[in-house]
């Protein structure tokens, strides 16, 4: 696995100094540019290519926090960890889901805006809530806690991209 971290020469840690990392994504964009490679051989545009692709890919890892978590356990577990093979195993939070999607469910037959509207910030509150639990996990080297807790917020993550989508059907009415 490649280091994000490493790539961008950031510490490995949750909370990341964001200008830090989009001024370092500027640089190395601009010492990777196709521009630069021109009179270079095949191979070398070839590594600047792929270069370049690992920095975008390092940028995607690092600005969600759901990846960069995934990426600070595989790091230190020295592993990387199969997303499509996980599952939630906790009961409650598995009953949790099937009510969000209920309820869910319900405000988009009512066509409910002012409903959608605080399901969305009680969600997103407990997003907020489980970003910060997981941080507390990293920071006390708890990985299994911080993997658990990636798959629910996976799960959180999925249900705003659904609340938005009924948001937009809504506004379309």
């Amino acid at each position: 696995m490649l280091n994000p971290f490493e790539i961008f020469g950031l510490p490995v840690d949750f909370q990341l100094d964001s200008q830090a990392l989009n001024a370092r994504y500027l640089e190395l964009q601009k010492a990777l540019h196709p521009d630069n490679f021109v009179s270079a051989s095949a191979l070398e545009q070839r590594m600047a290519m792929q270069k370049s692709t690992e920095v975008n890919d390092a940028l995607k890892t690092l600005k969600d926090p759901i990846l960069r978590a995934e990426a600070i356990v595989a790091l230190n577990l020295c592993e990387q960890q199969d997303i499509e093979q996980k599952s939630t195993q906790d009961v409650a939070f598995l009953m949790q889901q099937l009510q969000w999607r209920e309820e869910l469910e319900t405000i988009e037959l009512e066509k409910n805006e002012v409903a959608l509207s605080i399901f969305e910030e009680n969600v997103c509150k407990v997003k907020v809530e489980m970003l910060k639990e997981l941080q507390t996990y990293l920071s006390n080297n708890e990985w299994d806690n911080a993997l658990s807790l990636t798959n629910k917020l996976r799960f959180i993550q999925k249900l705003i991209s659904e609340i938005e989508k009924t948001e937009e059907l809504l506004l379309e009415v």
